[in-house]
């Protein structure tokens, strides 16, 4: 199964990169994830074409996304339990922090701090951050598409834009 996972757009519409993108890396993904900062309605409509798009509410989104997206939610694919949340405090910790709002997850997708991370807790949960998609703080900006197969260890392929 490919998920692709993206955060932090800031997009208050979506574009010809953005349709490019989307079309290069996510139409055929089995699964779409967003972890907030879509920021507009619009944006959000555009990524809700995919058939299996999940997304969470971030600090930067706007009404009606604003307290209407779940601010955590959590998802079983192909054995895998997942977490998402899009995360807030300081950037050191910020996966960390939304990692232990979930119990008995096996990965945590988070975004906020538009840095990638994909590492194995203290507490043994993967945590996946795939960065910003245009507006990276550190490094290169971009998305992730997660590879699981059940029974085996996931895998992140890093998609650079």
């Amino acid at each position: 199964m490919i998920v692709a996972v993206m955060s932090d757009t800031h997009l208050d519409q979506p574009d010809d990169l953005l349709a490019a993108i989307f079309e290069r890396h996510c139409r055929e993904a089995d699964v779409l994830l967003h972890c907030g900062d879509c920021v507009s309605e619009e944006t959000w409509s555009f990524l809700n074409s995919h058939p299996r798009f999940y997304s969470v509410q971030g600090n930067c989104d706007l009404s009606p996304l604003n307290g209407t997206l779940p601010v955590l939610r959590e998802l079983e694919l192909e054995g895998f339990r997942l977490g998402m949340g899009h995360g807030w405090g300081p950037r050191s910790r910020v996966g960390d922090v939304v990692a232990g709002r979930f119990q008995g997850v096996d990965i945590v997708c988070y975004g906020h701090t538009h840095i990638r991370d994909w590492r194995l807790s203290s507490e043994g949960v993967r945590l996946l951050n795939p960065g910003s998609l245009f507006w990276p703080r550190s490094g290169e900006g971009g998305m992730a598409r997660l590879h699981l197969t059940s029974g085996q260890e996931p895998e992140v392929e890093w998609i650079t834009i």
